[in-house]
C-alpha cells in the first residue's frame, strides 16, 4: 500500500454496489482493484440477481487493474446460504465478501477468497473468522452498511491486522478521503453512496428499495482523491 520514499498512502480502490454495464465499463475505465456487486440482498437497492450479474462481470474482467493485473470481481453477501455461494462460484466472480454469519454448510462450499466484512467494530475480535486462513481480508464498515456515514476511525486504528489487508468502508467520499487515508492507513477503501447520483427517489409503495445509480463524475473525483494522497495532505 505505502511508497515510503515518495511520502504516499495509495490504498487499492474498490468501487462497490454496481448495478448496470455502463456502471461496470466506467470502473474498468478507471483501472480500480476490486468491484463489488450486491447478491442476494433484496433489501438493497443495489440489490443484483445472478443474471444481471453476469452481464456486468465480463466487462469487469476484462478491465485492468492500475496495477496490472484483473479486477477483482466481489459478490457482496449478508449471511449467504450453500446455494447462494454456489450460484455466485459458478457465476465466476472472483472473490466472495460476507456480512453476518456464515454456516458452516455455506463455509464449505467456498472456494474462493473470502473478505470478511465487519458493520461496527464492536465483536470482531472474538469472530471465529479472524483466523481463518481462506478470509483474504478484513473489512471494517459503519454500522449499517450502504448509510453513506463514517464511523470512529481512532477506534479502528487500534484493530490487530495480524498480517491480514485491512478495508475501510462506510461514508467515504473524494471530500474526506484522504484524511480517512491518513487517519487509518487502510490497505484499500471502499466506495459505494459516495459515488452515487443526488437523488432520493421513493418507490410509490414507500418501500421497495429503489436504485439510484453511479455519478460517473463522482467515480473519477474519488479515484483521483485516492491516487493523490500523500503525507503532507
Amino acid at each position: 500500500m505505502e511508497d515510503k520514499r515518495q511520502g504516499r498512502l495509495i490504498p487499492k480502490i474498490k468501487i462497490c454496489g454496481l448495478t448496470s454495464v455502463q456502471e461496470a465499463e466506467w470502473v474498468a475505465e478507471e483501472r480500480v482493484d476490486y468491484a463489488g456487486i450486491v447478491m442476494f440482498y433484496p433489501k438493497s437497492r443495489r440489490n443484483m440477481t445472478i443474471k444481471e450479474a453476469e452481464e456486468l462481470l465480463p466487462v469487469l474482467k476484462a478491465g485492468r487493474s492500475s496495477a496490472g493485473g484483473p479486477i477483482r470481481t466481489t459478490a457482496v453477501t449478508v449471511s449467504p446460504t450453500a446455494q447462494q455461494v454456489d450460484e455466485i462460484q459458478a457465476a465466476g466472480f472472483d472473490r466472495i465478501q460476507i456480512h453476518g454469519e456464515l454456516s458452516e454448510e455455506a463455509f464449505k462450499m467456498i472456494r474462493i477468497p473470502i473478505i470478511r466484512a465487519y458493520n461496527g467494530l464492536d465483536g470482531a475480535a472474538q469472530d471465529w473468522m479472524q483466523n481463518c486462513g481462506q478470509v483474504e481480508a478484513f473489512l471494517y464498515d459503519a454500522g449499517t452498511p450502504g448509510s453513506g456515514r463514517t464511523f470512529d476511525w481512532e477506534r479502528l486504528r487500534q484493530i490487530p491486522r495480524n498480517g491480514k489487508p485491512l478495508f475501510l468502508a462506510g461514508g467515504l467520499n473524494a471530500g474526506n478521503i484522504g484524511q480517512a487515508i491518513r487517519e487509518v492507513r487502510p490497505d484499500a477503501v471502499d466506495v459505494s453512496s459516495g459515488v452515487e447520483k443526488d437523488r432520493t427517489d421513493a418507490a410509490a409503495d414507500g418501500r421497495t428499495p429503489v436504485r439510484i445509480g453511479k455519478d460517473r463524475d463522482k467515480i473519477r473525483a474519488f479515484v483521483d482523491a485516492v491516487r493523490k494522497v500523500t503525507d503532507a495532505g
